[in-house]
């Protein structure tokens, strides 16, 4: 029985070791690596990869921080990060890298600092777990580099270059001229903030004026960096003839590669000034006030009587202008009240087929033309059918719409304008009276 139970006891023991072995296998961790292989010299630029990694996958990035080391110059550039795939123990995990950049001052012992990167993952997919772990621990040992002055030669560096430019000749410059003096440092392997600054020193008699530097990086088609650039500008002043010897500015700096110490130059010139062209010092004497003009009277006159004409003219056009305007009113309004305009509306209105409409206008022109009533006009001069047409409309405008049917306007309108016409033939000499005189009261019938 004992026997029984200390199996059953060492059989979960077993399984509750390796639970706790595969959850132990399943965090998350960190590690870093140096990327720069050999020798580490002082202030050589140091690429130091650290990698994140978590099971399954990450729902947010880590979050890598921009640490302190005292003796450097950490930065991190701002490449993406590298996506990494690796299975440890049947289990997959996504990891991402990121490249730190350290450049150490002098020799020594450096320790990267432990420090937290938080991030975001799927420990069971489809649910978030925010997960964290520290900056590993990495010691770089820094040599001095050989001949420096305390082991620094300022700039370690893959290779330096140094080219420089004038914006002028330099023998064609006169006392008072100034000259601007352009140097450019590559360096391969070196941000651009690690190149000392130039010094820029002159010879006696000349003043020089450093501009602030222009940094920059040199990178490769492809987007990868290659190196920093930093260009430095000043310009001298010569205030004197002569001639003149710019000094070279060199740059010492070591080739880790190489093992030993090199020297790049902007190398001097030679400037030729000459003596400053003579000016005329004599004073030439006051020149005479010049004369006041007489008063121009004719300009004057002239140019009043041009405005005064222009004045006239304009009222002239305007006066014209108005009383165009009132014959061009009177003469619409004697057309609008013409026997053809009110016969023109009768027309209209038999066309539209509007019996109110063809009443009212028929009875204008009966009274424009004095033929009331309209009965003995239409006795004279219609025809049997355009009589009859006109008394079924005037009876249908005072019966129900249901106990006849509507009159043709189409069919009176033809009549009408026959018996106009026979009308205007018998009457075309005779005066027709005026828009504004009214018929008899009493007409006779």
């Amino acid at each position: 029985m004992n026997v029984r139970i200390s199996l059953i006891l060492l059989a979960l023991a077993a399984l509750w070791l390796s639970m706790t072995t595969t959850a132990r296998a399943a965090d998350p961790f960190a590690r870093a690596t140096l990327a720069t292989k050999g020798t580490i010299y002082a202030g050589q630029q140091v690429e130091i990869d650290v990698d994140v990694f978590a099971p399954n996958y990450f729902l947010s990035p880590p979050q890598f921080p921009l640490f302190d080391l005292p003796g450097t110059v950490v930065t991190m550039p701002d490449d993406r990060g590298l996506n990494l795939n690796e299975t440890i123990d049947g289990v997959d995990f996504s990891g991402i890298r990121k490249t730190y950049v350290i450049t150490p001052q002098s020799a020594g012992d450096y320790t990267l600092p432990s420090v937290d990167i938080p991030f975001g993952y799927a420990a069971v997919p489809g649910e978030t777990t925010q997960g964290q772990v520290k900056m590993p621990s990495l010691r770089l040992t820094v040599t001095a580099v050989p001949g420096g002055a305390d082991g620094n030669p300022g700039v370690t560096a893959a290779k330096v270059t140094i080219t420089q430019t004038f914006d002028r000749d330099l023998v064609s410059l006169s006392a008072g001229d100034a000259l601007v003096r352009t140097v450019t440092v590559n360096a391969r392997g070196l941000a651009a903030m690690m190149i000392p600054e130039p010094s820029f020193d002159a010879p006696e008699g000349v003043q020089v004026y450093v501009h602030d530097p222009v940094l920059s990086e040199d990178r490769s088609d492809r987007g990868e960096f290659r190196g920093g650039v930093r260009k430095d500008t000043a310009t001298y002043v010569f205030a004197k003839a002569g001639d003149f010897t710019i000094p070279a500015i060199p740059l010492q700096w070591f080739d880790p590669a190489l093992g030993r110490t090199q020297t790049a130059e902007a190398p001097g010139a030679k400037v030729s000034v000459a003596a400053a062209p003579a000016h005329a010092t004599d004073l030439a004497p006051p020149s005479s006030p010049p004369e006041k003009a007489p008063f121009d009277w004719l300009w004057w006159v002239a140019a009043a009587l041009a405005v005064a004409a222009l004045a006239l003219l304009i009222r002239i056009a305007a006066d014209v202008a108005g009383r165009i305007q009132i014959w061009f009113d009177e003469t619409q309004a004697r057309r609008a009240q013409s026997e053809p305009s009110a016969f023109r509306r009768v027309d209209e209105g038999c066309r539209s087929g509007d019996a109110q409409r063809f009443e009212t206008a028929i009875d204008a022109w009966s009274r424009k033309t004095g033929n009331v009533p309209l009965t003995q006009w239409l006795d004279r001069f219609a025809d049997p059918d355009t009589k009859t047409a006109f008394a079924e409309h005037q009876q249908s405008l005072y019966r129900l719409a249901e106990a006849m049917p509507t009159p043709d306007l189409v069919a009176l309108r033809a009549g009408l304008n026959t018996a106009r016409r026979r009308w205007l033939e018998q009457t075309s000499d005779i005066d027709m009276p005026s828009g504004n005189e009214l018929p008899d009261l009493n007409p006779a019938f």
